[in-house]
């Protein structure tokens, strides 16, 4: 064999190197510009259950990670409703038995039918006759509702501020508690707490109303000035005049019809007219409310007379129904996908 066999092809090859070559070949680098070898294609076998197999697993897992995902979203965003008479509706579907409300669907009852929301995992409504309410929001830390005509009445096991209920004429916030709220076809409403604290505002005109109290509300004024239940019935008759008179003489009228017929147990009534009376009639209700309840160290007449807010909270703090930074924590809107 020549040597240039082995360097450029040239002269005679051998024969052990041509069968080493024929060996090799297949290995050999293509010479530049030169098409790579193709290689026999080897069919992959695809219906065979070696193949198959753990694509149809990773289908079915993503299958039922679907399922749960939807299943747990439409649970989450949605209330469990029962028909407890008659045929209440959701939307335009008569409810049987059991059922869902989701948000922004509406509950209609009629003369005849009741129902029962379950709020999520903090407690329920009983929607009572001739009654719509709408269901606003349900997420973790926050459920509210829209009652716009009707009686609900509301069971609440969980932490301040995670239920609220908007009216016409104010917007309900529970503070722990029980209660019964009912508004009319004007929007005019009612509430009477049976337990807890429930929280009443609109633009920016509040009331606090404890257990044993009510509050009517006013569809042009909000809420009004709460008072126990058991307190004298001419004292609430005038408080309601006093509510709703536009008339500054006959609000003078129903103040003093009020302030004479106070007893030991109105201070929280009291305490709330302070920022609603006119200000010529301001002293003798801040004077009506000392006899009944001295001013905490470092509260002055002159400060409360002002409206100041801190001296004022103070006051609140000394009847024991609470601190007012208590309901402070709750009043701010609510922030979406957060938790409280």
């Amino acid at each position: 064999m020549s040597d240039d066999y082995l360097w450029d092809g040239s002269g005679t090859p051998d024969p052990d190197v041509q069968r080493l070559e024929a060996l090799l070949g297949r290995l050999r680098a293509p010479l530049a510009g030169a098409p790579a070898p193709s290689l026999p294609a080897q069919p992959i076998r695809w219906r065979t259950l070696r193949y198959l197999g753990p694509a149809l697993a990773t289908a079915a897992a993503v299958l039922v990670m679907i399922g749960l995902t939807l299943r747990t979203t439409r649970t989450a965003s949605s209330w469990e409703v029962a028909s407890l008479a008659g045929q209440p509706r959701v939307g335009s579907s008569a409810l049987a038995g059991t059922g869902r409300i989701a948000v922004g669907q509406t509950l209609v009852t009629d003369g005849g039918s009741q129902a029962r929301m379950t709020v999520g995992t903090i407690g329920q409504v009983t929607i009572d006759t001739n009654t719509r309410v709408r269901l606003v929001a349900t997420r973790d830390g926050h459920h509210q509702l829209a009652l716009e005509r009707g009686t609900l009445h509301a069971v609440i096991n969980a932490p301040p501020g995670q239920f609220v209920v908007n009216t016409p004429s104010a917007t309900a916030t529970d503070l722990g508690c029980a209660y019964t709220l009912h508004v009319d076809e004007d929007g005019a409403g009612y509430l009477s707490v049976t337990s807890g604290w429930v929280a009443l505002e609109l633009h920016g005109r509040e009331s606090l109303v404890p257990v044993g109290a009510s509050c009517r509300t006013d569809a042009k004024l909000g809420p009004g000035t709460p008072s126990y239940d058991d307190a004298d019935a001419e004292m609430r008759r005038a408080l309601d005049e006093f509510d709703l008179a536009r008339d500054p003489t006959a609000r003078s009228n129903a103040l003093r019809v009020v302030l004479d017929h106070a007893g030991p147990g109105d201070a929280m009534t009291l305490w709330h007219l302070i920022a609603r009376v006119d200000a010529g009639d301001r002293a003798a209700v801040v004077d009506a409310l000392a006899e009944l309840l001295p001013m905490p160290a470092g509260v002055t007449r002159e400060a409360v007379l002002r409206l100041d807010a801190a001296a004022l909270d103070q006051w609140w703090n000394a009847l024991g129904l609470g601190e007012a930074s208590w309901w402070r924590n709750f009043k701010a809107p609510y922030p979406a996908g957060a938790s409280r």
